[in-house]
């Protein structure tokens, strides 16, 4: 298990019709959660096709009133684009949306994971865990007095289960299902 969100799920369907039979079918939602999704994302989109990168990231400057939030919109970025094209069209947005706010533990972990794995290994190193938690800590804004080195290093500790150096896409659900603050990079406090 683990990699990247929907990978495989084959080519995004073109055709809108299409992709919200898609977005229905696979994630459950709603017309009106379709509709939401969709007049956020036409905001941001080129062309109201794609979300590139730089328009993706001054989405999280904008929402967090954090110029410093490019890096962690980079790993969301990164998690939201399944097909590693460059860019985030509206099923990716809506399905990697759907997954950060699902009520079902499982996809939350499972985008939680892929915007730690940086490397896309399906295990995260001590630097990738590090780095996450720096990135989410830049999020937050300079009022947060802990260290993010000393909380990546903690948590990882506590996500090494075998303590071979690198936390599995098992090792990371077990610790997420246990401890609810593995997933609170999905809900930064804005």
């Amino acid at each position: 298990m683990g990699g990247k969100v929907c990978k495989g799920r084959g080519t995004t369907p073109d055709d809108f019709d299409k992709q919200v039979e898609y977005l229905r079918s696979k994630f459950k939602l709603t017309d009106e959660q379709i509709a939401q999704y969709k007049a956020f994302f036409n905001d941001f989109s080129e062309h109201k096709k794609t979300i590139e990168r730089d328009n993706f990231q001054k989405v999280y400057q904008i929402l967090y009133r954090n110029e410093d939030a490019a890096e962690f919109a980079d790993r969301v970025f990164d998690a939201f684009d399944t097909n590693q094209s460059g860019s985030v069209d509206f099923v990716e947005f809506a399905a990697g949306l759907t997954m950060m706010d699902s009520k079902h533990t499982e996809q939350k972990i499972s985008i939680a994971f892929n915007m730690f794995d940086k490397d896309g290994s399906n295990a995260l190193s001590e630097q990738e865990v590090t780095d996450m938690i720096t990135a989410y800590y830049k999020l937050l804004g300079p009022h947060i007095s802990i260290s993010p080195v000393d909380v990546a290093h903690e948590l990882f500790e506590k996500m090494d289960l075998n303590s071979d150096q690198k936390v599995t896409y098992d090792e990371f659900t077990t610790t997420a299902k246990n401890d609810p603050k593995v997933l609170a990079i999905l809900d930064p406090q804005v």
